[in-house]
């Protein structure tokens, strides 16, 4: 049971009692109809019962409860790394009937945490991109044609307040749905980093390979999947020979939406990053996505992730004239 001081017993039933199917759906969840119960669009291996038990077979998670599987949702879905925010907030959305986040206490908002639905402010662009340029170019070593092409594309700009860089993530009709921002000033020390809110993890910042391509890269950062692509131009390959997804993280949900709109890809390259945690996740990507008939492979870097790789590759070639 969480702390019973951040809600009331009023609360606590009508949670209890919640339609979590229907609650879903209202929040913009998706779910289809599969005989006697509901699956989800996006995670095929969860399925909700018209009598409240649920199952999500890919995580190993079972129950009857509304809360816990939303509490769960959270967790997994949107962000929340804490499981006393997560259940308050379950407990709290379930109630009201809506996604909204309604905890007072201050120690335990998650400000990354969201729901689809919200408003998705972007910041104003600065006249030029030059700082963010420079930061992606020279900082991080990208490749300036490609970077220039995602500025051109919308993908990435600079934003007039901070003048961070600001990473967009758009749906099929061009409207931006997910957005983050990385300090484009600071060469050294802690660097900003925040999700934007009202942003949509489930929409992934990716690069697009051409148009009959069936391999998706997956990467962690939206950095590493555009260092990969750096790398395979500097050894004159052709680095549209597949898709490149960022997951903004090791949440998959930004995968599943991506492999639902391309039913081209049948072969996934889990390039997490090489510790702990990215080696942790790409076990589960292989085991969850081979299951669902994708060929799966592990592309790992050789250092903690591909931009690492990439400025180690710099120095080595940076004699022989490739552009910075």
């Amino acid at each position: 049971m969480v702390a019973k001081e951040f809600y009331t017993p009023e609360e606590y039933a009508a949670a209890k009692e919640a339609d979590i199917a229907a609650f879903l759906t209202s929040i913009g969840y998706e779910l289809t109809r599969a005989g006697h119960c509901r699956q989800g669009k996006l995670h095929d291996s969860l399925i909700i019962r018209d009598d409240g038990r649920w199952y999500w077979n890919s995580r190993g998670l079972h129950g009857n409860s509304s809360i816990e599987l939303y509490k769960q949702i959270l967790l997994n879905d949107f962000g929340y790394s804490d499981e006393l925010a997560a259940a308050i907030a379950a407990i709290k959305q379930l109630a009201a009937g809506r996604g909204t986040y309604a905890v007072s206490d201050a120690r335990l908002r998650e400000p990354s945490a969201r729901l689809p639905g919200e408003s998705l402010t972007l910041p104003a662009p600065f006249r030029n991109n030059n700082r963010v340029m420079a930061y992606l170019c020279h900082f991080r070593g990208l490749d300036a044609e490609i970077a220039r092409g995602l500025v051109k594309s919308g993908k990435i700009y600079e934003s007039a307040d901070y003048h961070n860089a600001v990473f967009v993530a758009f749906d099929k009709d061009g409207r931006p749905r997910n957005a983050f921002l990385r300090g484009a000033l600071s060469k050294s020390g802690r660097a900003f980093k925040r999700d934007l809110d009202g942003s949509d993890k489930s929409y992934s910042f990716s690069l697009r390979g051409h148009p009959d391509s069936y391999r998706a890269y997956v990467f962690e950062s939206a950095i590493d999947a555009i260092s990969h692509a750096t790398i395979c131009k500097i050894n004159g390959e052709d680095w549209r020979d597949g898709y490149r997804v960022s997951l903004g993280g090791t949440s998959f949900l930004g995968l599943d939406r991506f492999l639902a709109e391309n039913p081209n890809i049948s072969m996934i390259a889990a390039c997490l990053d090489n510790d702990p945690a990215g080696v942790r996740a790409s076990a589960k990507l292989a085991d969850e996505y081979s299951a669902r008939g994708y060929s799966v492979m592990r592309e790992s870097p050789e250092h903690k992730d591909f931009n690492e790789d990439l400025l180690n590759l710099r120095e080595r070639v940076n004699a022989q004239g490739f552009e910075r």
